[in-house]
């Protein structure tokens, strides 16, 4: 029974954990001239999605877009499609993804580095920003990949080993 629900448990809480996080690294509050975005819990719903399968991607991706979208951003519907799409996309559940962790952590890489240039392109065109695409290269976006890259090569195989219990607990269930 637990098993069942630790990963809607664990997405919440990086939900909660991530908006700490970035009121922690403002560029606002120290004068720190970076913007760090904390993507964990979107790579997460990727990891979910290459090794639990596309309908998991895309039902997280989609669930947690929504609260995403009403708790960070200015419009509705952002989030919810970019990472309802992208995880969908990029919920390759083919044994050579899920057994290579290097492609695992490439195909999340990959996943982030779109939601970051859609949410962007998304905000320009919609004129909420202003922001030169230089500016957002520089200032958010190495950051953000640096900080997030970090994070998902530390986490990356225990999370894999965590997949794989939740699999053998859900066959046992079956």
């Amino acid at each position: 029974m637990i098993a069942r629900y630790s990963l809607i448990v664990v997405l919440f809480i990086l939900f909660i954990i991530e908006g700490t996080v970035y009121q922690i690294f403002a560029p606002d509050l120290h004068g720190f001239p970076y913007q760090l975005i904390p993507r964990w819990m979107f790579m997460l719903i990727l990891l979910a999605g290459i090794f639990r399968g596309r309908g998991y991607g895309l039902f997280y991706g989609i669930m947690f877009g929504v609260f995403y979208d009403i708790v960070y951003s200015q419009i509705l519907g952002i989030y919810t499609f970019g990472m309802g799409l992208i995880s969908y996309i990029l919920s390759i559940s083919i044994p050579f993804i899920k057994d290579n962790v290097a492609m695992t952590i490439l195909t999340v890489t990959f996943g982030v580095v779109l939601l970051e240039y859609y949410v962007f392109g998304m905000m320009t065109l919609l004129g909420v920003t202003d922001m030169s695409h230089e500016t957002f290269f520089n200032d958010r976006f190495l950051p953000t990949m640096i900080m997030n890259f970090t994070f998902l090569v530390i986490f990356t195989y225990p999370l894999r080993l965590w997949f794989q219990f939740l699999e053998k607990k859900f066959n046992e269930l079956i």
